[in-house]
């Protein structure tokens, strides 16, 4: 590749793991003298960082890399991330030039130097937390950090064990050091954000633990420090009583139920059950002021019957919870689920999904009902819309306020809330 620099534009899919890593690799490729842009535009280089957690993830990925193609014919096309890793062949064939499973994120930027081509998929994952993914995200108040990668779990259900590879964990020096540089560049929020979060730790000399990663993350100076997902097992009592007596730590747990029933949970392969779940949450919103509880939910899984779809429902009415991600099940060839008998038509998935997004929506109405003339400290987040600045408070509420231009502010503002209208809550500074 010649020095006269290229325009590049990286294009993302799926988790907030994701996210990260597309910007880390933007800043990668700006250090190699890059001209990185943020919009569609006449691009000589296009990444695409894929997902492939569900049948509807490759689809997007098969058609954004043909897009891709379509709308920047002459340009040098990467397919990196998850679909790239599991789907290699598929991804090369919708018009990437190069194909980069997520083992060679560490090297992609060199990579694309370079102009490899052609497919390069590895099980090799030892170079997925290299330092240079370790990054400042300049430009926003609000910024991910990927503090750990790969699951072992390998829940029945779940590709990405395969596409992500064994736990690993960034050591506590380097998560000190780059939470430092988050600050440096303005962050007043970090989310702390992995595939496993809660192993943290466990692949490293002494074994430490979640509470030690808090910890660190706590003495940071950062203002806010938000968890990204926990498993309801690593949402222990000394997590929730960090959190609890912490004014860094953000009153807000998002944790992955799956499904209420404890048959469906066993054939899930999740290690725990309703009661215990239970139990978990009850102590966390016993002890948390304020506490933002979010679920992720499959409907559908294999064998599911219309009686466990009912004890998922009356499990989640009694509990006071904001919001849920519901997700349809979607069969992943290579998962033991995708051999189970007993598949749920597609039309049952979609109505249990339907049902659970309607209950999700009702409580996530009444969570927002309860803070109107309440006054809270909210973070600005991204740009000005129609007249509107979006804010962030720290027990997740999403709020808006008229904003007649200006720069935006870069710290906390107290703001009221008023009202609810078009579906959004409404405040005043």
């Amino acid at each position: 590749m010649s020095d006269v620099k290229k325009r590049v534009l990286v294009k993302t899919l799926g988790c907030k793991v994701n996210q990260y890593e597309s910007s880390a690799l933007g800043e990668a490729l700006e250090g190699r003298g890059f001209e990185l842009i943020s919009a569609e535009g006449e691009a000589e280089v296009v990444v695409v960082n894929t997902c492939t957690v569900t049948h509807r993830s490759e689809r997007d990925a098969r058609q954004m890399i043909r897009r891709v193609r379509r709308e920047h014919p002459n340009a040098y096309v990467v397919a990196t991330g998850c679909y790239a890793q599991i789907s290699g062949d598929k991804a090369l064939e919708a018009g990437a030039d190069l194909v980069a499973g997520t083992a060679w994120k560490a090297k992609l930027a060199d990579l694309i130097k370079k102009e490899r081509s052609g497919v390069l998929v590895t099980d090799d994952f030892s170079t997925l937390l290299a330092p240079e993914l370790v990054t400042g995200l300049k430009g926003r108040t609000r910024g991910f950090f990927k503090v750990q990668d790969g699951c072992e779990a390998f829940c029945n259900y779940c590709i990405i064990p395969h596409a992500r590879g064994p736990s690993r964990s960034l050591p506590p020096d380097e998560v000190r050091s780059g939470l430092q540089r988050m600050l440096a560049a303005g962050h007043r929020e970090v989310v702390l954000t992995g595939i496993h979060i809660g192993r943290w730790g466990h692949d490293l000399e002494g074994s430490p633990a979640l509470p030690d990663l808090l910890a660190i993350a706590e003495d940071s100076g950062i203002p806010r420090i938000r968890i990204s997902s926990l498993e309801p097992l690593e949402a222990t009592a000394e997590v929730v009583d960090m959190v609890a007596a912490s004014k860094v730590l953000c009153p807000h747990l998002h944790i992955p139920l799956q499904s209420g029933s404890d048959a469906v949970l066993k054939a899930m392969g999740r290690p725990y059950g309703v009661t215990g779940f239970r139990e978990r949450v009850e102590y966390a919103l016993s002890r948390i002021p304020g506490l933002c509880l979010g679920f992720d939910l499959i409907t559908g899984f294999p064998g599911e019957r219309p009686e466990d779809f009912e004890d998922t429902l009356e499990l989640l009415r009694s509990i006071d919870f904001a919001y849920l991600h519901v997700f349809p099940y979607s069969r992943r060839k290579g998962t033991p689920a995708a051999k189970m008998p007993a598949q749920i038509p597609d039309m049952v998935k979609r109505e249990r999904a339907a049902a659970l997004r309607k209950l999700s929506a009702e409580r996530n109405l009444a969570f927002h009902e309860q803070r109107i003339g309440k006054t809270f400290a909210a973070l600005a987040e991204g740009s000005v819309t129609e007249g509107a600045l979006r804010l962030r408070a720290r027990d997740y509420t999403e709020v808006y306020v008229k904003w007649s231009g200006g720069e935006t502010p870069a710290d906390e503002v107290n703001v009221t809330a008023s009202h609810i209208e078009g579906h959004k809550l409404w405040a005043k500074l």
